[in-house]
């Protein structure tokens, strides 16, 4: 026993500085700049916006004699007039714009009013003869000073909300900020040595697990004999796995992950971008420096869409190497590798290619589970630390990463039983190597924010919401059977549904069939993933994409449960148990009519040329294929039912069931792949039909050929709407025409009232061609009973009437491709009725002329990204969020117009990181047109103008040093937070 002293006080005293060294981390000091602004009236309107919206603390100078207007130039507003000295909101901002609560002075003879924040703060007299004024803003108090001495005084928070500053005077007035770098900071010198002694530490403790474990236990194999050679069905995973890596869809999150890869190296930390005052994604966020680093090679779609396939290989490997060889003999079967590569594929094709961090979560989680199981199997200590070790670095990734702690529940009595038995290291040396191993994982969670920063961010996600409680888990399968949603594809549906009814099967056919299966590690694997599942709960979203992060653990159930519904030769037959039989059908039955119920479908860009039959369920002529399973499935199986009562009735014991009747196992198994080939092929007929406009694949192929700017160099921008408008070919003159605002543009147009027809107007050789559509812009919802039309003649003969829409405020376009034979179009209006608000409005019909948009915005232009669209335009580069600011933009990218989710951006309630840029501008929507497509709303390109000339004044930045635990205020989210 002495010779097991040395490692086991190792052990004891490496892990605890290990786990002290990780409790001190996230305390440790930070570097934080100190960003302070200046500015004067004399310099002229100001950009100064701020994020978060508030400065740190806020000071504004200015004497009476300013405030009274005296010496004001001749011609400045008289005296007793209200007369603005500072505001740092516009004064007269873009009415689109959501409005932001600064601080305004208004001074009216001798009276001043304070506003900040929305509260009237009160009105100061002003005293006769020379004074000096100060307002002085910080987090605890705000004090209007008169003379330095206290003339107003709120107690609590309200400071303003600053875009710039204003004011209706030349000069007198001056104001100074601290902008609110709180989660701007990078990791301090003492921070990174505690982090050192942390990792070396724990090294060093797994070291010495290893030296306690040899002194007890005999040495076993860890991989397979000959797992290094490669077989045919690895060559099949890899080609599948390689064309889907071209070809396949895009998530959810791709656009909104690149936006916040991409800002990494201009805003100094992994924030979000999008909404929550770009509060930092820590202590979930590790993957994006990995992605940051992959992404400076190339951000294009194809680049940044190889770790996740990478990860599916490594999935593949770990399923195929080490996981179906732990499960039983039956993995030497022949069959079994193409059943696993089967399982892999169905999970990972519909959820697991892209940026999110489901694949990293589902290798993760199976390594996790393979460290358990050796360590059941060896009976050592090591296999258990290094577990926890994944299972900590997977938990840094993603709050559904918890769920990589699953296999320890359910192996929780072999593992009890082997800490128990290992009377060599003691009860706690076992204790402190058992906490330091997931507590490393601080080390990635908090690595460059401080512990205030992290808590800070983590308010402001909950003060904004937009997640979901534990108890609504019922929201995610709801969902997954939503008809015509992507969250409810069939792809999805076949995953989930299709592996919990195998998990069911394998649990129940453990316990009445021998199979080849090896009881003990298939009940922990199918139990590991059912809990799982019960972590998701945890998950504050409830996306049916989180599915993807046991896509490991679903092939080896999927898996298991074909096997165990099998007949093979050494196997108790289930033909000779009609019970379970008839019931595994009837269960297939069931599931496979819910899978087949769903669309394929998919996320924006994915969803565009997808062919007729998949945008509904797959039929059969026009009987819904699910119907056809469901019935033909339950006929099958009161036909069994029946069968086995007469039988039974006549005396007879045994009923076995006929073998031509087939089982469940070969019929889940031609579902998964009917579902596979359908996505699969789907996706690739659309690349060949399509590929001389924007698929996943043609963009992968131009990055290729040295043109990686992706969706961006298919589409062609309409600067000028008005250059476009078609010639008047015959008729009378348009009755009642009036300009319409199409967003910065002004056209002629008609309104959408009593019934008229315009002039017929003569069709551009490209409309006649069918190169490029008629457009007419509509703004404004027509009232109950109108209708408008676009006829489209040969002459003034009518060919064709279609309906134009009018249903939303905002200007909308409408686009028509002229039928082959006509050469003339008019607008039509049938408007009887008055309705209550004001009528619709439409331009008249025009061509677009066109400019292709990297002639706009070449390689290297800067804009904002909206992030639905953000991962298909790799050649612009995203607007930054730098020293608690943001920038002024130029330009947008936007969604199509009917997507208002790139709207949280802009939005203070969400937090959006560019509302108070949008303050400042002006925006003027640019149409674009897709190559190939031109009727398709693909992305809206929008002009950013400033309000009035800007000056940005340049900040003083000094650096400063922290702790972990500082903080000044919070960050107040308007509308939200308290006031005061």
């Amino acid at each position: 026993m002495r010779a097991a002293h040395g490692p086991r006080r190792a052990v004891f005293a490496l892990g605890l500085i290990s786990a002290l060294a990780a409790v001190a981390f996230p305390f440790a000091p930070v570097h934080q700049p100190d960003v302070r602004y200046s500015w004067t009236a004399s310099e002229g309107p100001a950009a100064i916006p701020l994020m978060p919206y508030q400065p740190v603390d806020l000071t504004v100078t200015t004497s009476c004699a300013v405030a009274r207007g005296e010496g004001a130039p001749r011609g400045a507003a008289a005296p007793s007039a209200d007369r603005v000295l500072v505001s740092t909101v516009p004064l007269r901002p873009d009415p689109a714009a959501e409005p932001l609560h600064g601080l305004r002075l208004t001074a009216t003879g001798d009276d001043l009013r304070v506003a900040s924040a929305g509260v009237d703060l009160g009105t100061v007299r002003l005293p006769p003869g020379a004074c000096t004024l100060e307002v002085v803003s910080d987090p605890q108090r705000t004090d209007v000073l008169l003379n330095g001495a206290p003339a107003l005084t709120h107690e609590g928070d309200v400071r303003p909300d600053v875009a710039g500053a204003f004011s209706d005077v030349p000069s007198g007035v001056a104001m100074g900020l601290t902008a609110d770098t709180r989660f701007q900071t990078t990791i301090s010198a003492l921070k990174t040595a505690i982090g050192l002694v942390c990792a070396l530490a724990l090294l060093g403790m797994l070291v010495a697990l290893r030296r306690a474990d040899r002194a007890v236990t005999h040495r076993v194999r860890l991989l397979p004999r000959r797992w290094w050679v490669p077989r045919p069905v690895d060559a099949a995973v890899v080609a599948l796995l390689g064309v889907w890596w071209v070809v396949g869809a895009i998530t959810v999150d791709d656009g909104y992950i690149t936006g916040i890869v991409r800002s990494i190296g201009s805003n100094g930390f992994i924030g979000n971008v999008y909404r929550w005052l770009n509060a930092p994604e820590a202590p979930f966020s590790w993957f994006y420096d990995v992605y940051y680093a992959w992404s400076l090679v190339s951000p294009s779609t194809l680049w940044m869409r190889l770790p996740s396939t990478l990860l599916g290989l490594l999935c593949w490997w770990l399923l195929s190497r080490l996981v179906l060889p732990r499960l039983g003999r039956f993995s030497t079967r022949r069959s079994v590798p193409w059943l696993a590569a089967l399982g892999l594929a169905t999970w990972w094709v519909p959820l697991n290619l892209g940026l999110r961090p489901e694949p990293w979560v589902a290798v993760g989680g199976l390594a996790v589970f393979l460290a358990v199981e050796r360590a059941v199997a060896v009976r050592t200590v090591l296999p258990l630390a290094v577990g926890l070790v994944i299972a900590g670095v997977t938990t840094a990734l993603t709050p559904a990463g918890i769920m990589a702690f699953t296999p320890f529940l359910a192996a929780a009595l072999p593992v009890l039983r082997l800490l128990r038995a290992r009377r060599d290291l003691h009860v706690l040396p076992l204790v402190v190597a058992l906490v330091a191993a997931p507590a490393s994982a601080v080390l990635l969670m908090v690595t460059d924010q401080s512990l205030a920063g992290v808590l800070e961010a983590t308010r402001v996600r909950t003060v904004i919401g937009g997640g979901m409680e534990w108890y609504e888990e019922y929201a995610r399968y709801s969902t997954l059977l939503e008809p015509a949603s992507f969250q409810g594809s069939l792809g999805r549906r076949a995953a989930v549904l299709v592996t919990l009814l195998a998990a069911v099967g394998v649990l129940w056919t453990l316990r009445t069939a021998r199979t080849g299966i090896a009881a003990g590690p298939a009940r922990r694997l199918v139990l590991g993933f059912l809990i799982s599942l019960a972590t998701f709960t945890a998950s504050p979203t409830k996306w049916t994409q989180h599915f993807g992060d046991v896509a490991g653990y679903g092939a080896a159930v999927l898996v298991l449960g074909i096997v165990a519904w099998s007949a093979g030769p050494r196997v108790s037959t289930l033909r000779e148990r009609p019970r379970q039989l008839v019931a595994g059908l009837g269960a297939v039955t069931v599931v496979g009519a819910l899978v087949l119920a769903g669309y394929n479908i998919w996320p924006y860009a994915s969803n565009w040329f997808v062919p007729s039959f998949s945008t509904k369920p797959p039929a059969v002529g026009s009987v819904p294929l699910a119907t056809i399973v469901l019935v033909g499935g339950g006929l099958l199986v009161l036909g069994l039912l029946a069968r086995t009562a007469w039988l039974r009735a006549g005396g007879a014991t045994d009923v076995a069931v006929p073998r031509r009747v087939p089982g469940p196992a070969p019929l889940v198994a031609v579902l998964l792949v009917a579902v596979l080939a359908l996505q699969v092929l789907g996706f690739a007929r659309t690349a060949v039909e399509h590929r001389d406009s924007y698929t996943l694949a043609s963009d992968g192929i131009a990055t290729l050929q040295g043109r990686p700017c992706g969706l961006e160099q298919q589409l062609s921008v309409e600067t000028d709407p008005a250059a476009g408008l078609l010639p008047v070919a015959s008729g009378p003159p348009t009755p009642r025409t009036l300009p319409v605002d199409i967003g910065g543009t002004t056209l002629p147009g008609v309104v959408v009232a009593g019934r008229m027809t315009t002039a017929w107007f003569r069709l551009d050789p490209e409309q006649r061609s069918g190169a490029l559509p008629v457009v007419v812009t509509t703004s404004g919802a027509a009232q109950p009973g109108d209708a408008l039309y676009l006829e489209f003649g040969s002459g003034q003969r009518v060919l064709e009437r279609r309906p134009v829409t009018a249903d939303t405020v905002e200007p909308t376009d409408d686009r028509q491709m002229a039928p082959r034979d006509a050469d003339t179009v008019r607008l039509a209006v049938v408007a009887p009725n008055a309705g209550p608000r004001p009528p619709a409005v439409v331009s008249l019909p025009r061509v677009p002329r066109l400019t292709p948009m990297l002639g706009i915005l070449p390689p290297g232009s800067t804009a904002i990204l909206d992030w639905p669209v953000a991962f298909l335009f790799p050649c612009i580069t995203p607007e930054p969020l730098p020293l608690g600011t943001a920038a002024l933009a130029k330009w947008r990218v936007g969604p199509p117009a009917s997507d208002p989710s790139g709207l949280i951006t802009y939005a203070p309630g969400f937090g959006g990181p560019f509302a108070a840029p949008r303050q400042l501008v002006t925006e003027q929507r640019m149409a674009t047109y897709l190559h190939g497509d031109p009727t398709r709303d693909a992305a809206q390109l929008y002009r950013w103008s400033p309000l009035v000339p800007l000056v940005q004044p340049a900040p003083v930045v000094t650096d400063e040093t922290v702790s972990g635990w500082h903080r000044d205020g919070h960050a107040r989210v308007p509308g939200l937070d308290p006031v005061g």
